[in-house]
């Protein structure tokens, strides 16, 4: 039985009142909207049918509606009842644009009403690329952009030799009359530009824009992103400077420089793809499987001494104000406050053991590991290593949850920004390992037993 597949985006360019990822404060309000942020969909059927969401977000951690519910399963719940595509069988995977909502949950979410309709149109980008199935041929193709150009290893300075990193970039192609999608994964944080107020997809829609537009007959170029928990783009030489002054106010002209490098990094990434030729045709059955676990939570310190320190930051601050210091003073501050208040957040999570799911659709030869969180490329380039001649397997972080950075158990004993104490890391020492194991008994089970 040939494929069939359709693909489908939807808007979900988050309004002024969704706040993104700031400085200061941790959530800020957008100023504007510099790209629009797409939800876009590729439903693939042979027997049984997978849909793969590719979502322009940050992440999506999935106890953000509050408590008692759960971000993925009712977008699940809405695509099953539209299309009958049981849960097991979506995939919800975002790019970690910085540039997005915060919808990772380190704090409560003030626009319920957003996400109620960015959960909605997530759904809608799934259930319009089910309906838009037709006859296709599909193939994947690899190839790499050169290293330390658009990722590197930003943990570098703890490795004693060259450290790991992965420019490979693998293109998937579905092709019928008239029509065609891609999916193309790559290893890269898109964070050319971040913590600034304007919206914006960042390198990956820079990409998949113009893909959509060189690529014949494209509908959608979906963005995979793989295990980039210690992957980013090298400094630009161009660009100098910072986003927000002392006093807290951006600097235009430097954001503007750095949409620019975003759109010529981008630009390269699609041409890359772009020229990447689809060697090998997929064949085989589509299917999934899917399995929660539970992962020890990390290790977290005595509350007292940081509400201690809390009380003092914000008597200083406090006085501050009342005198009348300079602006520059109160924000650096300020800035101590927060720093605090994150730590606190962290330690409030408490210590519970955390249920994560993994997740792998099988697609012919081809088969996606979903992580829910951001997988070291150690992690990564495991799952890698389980490719051979019958099979390419890739690592998609940032999939059905956000539970934070997925590290290998050594990262623990060295001095790197990922393992610090903030809502930004939840799962312990070994968590990253017990769910990246988890993903490769699930290949191994698809392919000895694919269609159970």
């Amino acid at each position: 039985m040939p494929f069939q597949a359709g693909s489908a985006k939807v808007d979900v360019t988050p309004p002024p009142t969704a706040p993104y990822v700031g400085g200061l404060p941790r959530h800020s309000l957008f100023l504007g909207v510099h790209d629009p942020l797409f939800a876009r969909a590729t439903a693939i059927t042979n027997g049984e049918t997978v849909i793969v969401i590719a979502v322009d977000s940050l992440g999506i951690n999935n106890d953000i509606l509050g408590p008692g519910r759960d971000f993925t399963a009712e977008v699940r719940e809405l695509v099953q009842q539209q299309t009958g595509v049981p849960p097991t069988h979506v995939m919800i995977a975002s790019s970690h644009t910085h540039s997005s909502a915060e919808t990772a949950d380190t704090r409560p979410f003030p626009d319920q009403a957003y996400l109620e309709s960015f959960r909605d149109r997530i759904a809608q980008a799934a259930r319009e690329a089910f309906e838009s199935r037709r006859p296709v041929t599909a193939t994947i193709g690899k190839g790499t952009v050169t290293p330390g150009t658009l990722a590197i290893n930003r943990n570098g300075h703890v490795y004693p030799g060259v450290p790991p990193d992965d420019p490979e970039v693998t293109v998937v192609r579905f092709r019928g009359d008239g029509w065609s999608t891609v999916l193309y994964h790559f290893t890269s944080h898109p964070v050319y530009v971040q913590v600034q107020p304007f919206a914006s997809a960042d390198y990956p829609g820079v990409t998949s824009a113009f893909l959509e537009l060189n690529e014949p007959d494209c509908r959608a170029a979906l963005f995979l992103q793989g295990a980039a928990g210690n992957q980013s783009p090298p400094p630009d030489p161009l660009t100098d400077g910072e986003t927000f002054d002392a006093e807290n106010n951006p600097n235009f002209e430097f954001i503007r420089n750095l949409f620019a490098h975003t759109e010529r990094m981008g630009m390269y990434l699609g041409q890359t793809a772009l020229g990447i030729p689809g060697e090998t045709e997929l064949t085989g059955p589509v299917s999934a499987a899917q399995r929660t676990i539970q992962v020890e939570s990390r290790d977290l310190p005595d509350r007292e001494p940081f509400a201690a320190e809390l009380a003092v930051r914000q008597r200083a601050l406090a006085d501050a104000v009342d005198r009348g210091a300079p602006k520059a003073e109160i924000v650096q501050l300020m800035q101590a406050v927060q720093d605090v208040e994150e730590s606190l957040v962290a330690i409030d999570r408490g210590t519970d053991p955390i249920d994560a799911e993994v997740q792998v659709l099988r697609i012919g030869d081809l088969a996606l590991a979903g992580l829910p969180g951001e997988p070291f490329v150690e992690l990564g380039l495991q799952l890698k290593a389980m490719s051979d001649d019958e099979r390419t397997v890739l690592p998609v972080g940032y999939a059905n949850n956000f539970l934070g950075y997925l590290t290998y158990p050594e990262a623990w004993d060295t001095p790197v920004y990922e393992v610090s104490l903030g809502a930004w890391t939840r799962i312990g020492r070994f968590g990253g390992q017990q769910l990246t194991d988890t993903a490769k008994t699930l290949v191994d089970e698809l392919w000895t037993t694919p269609n159970v």
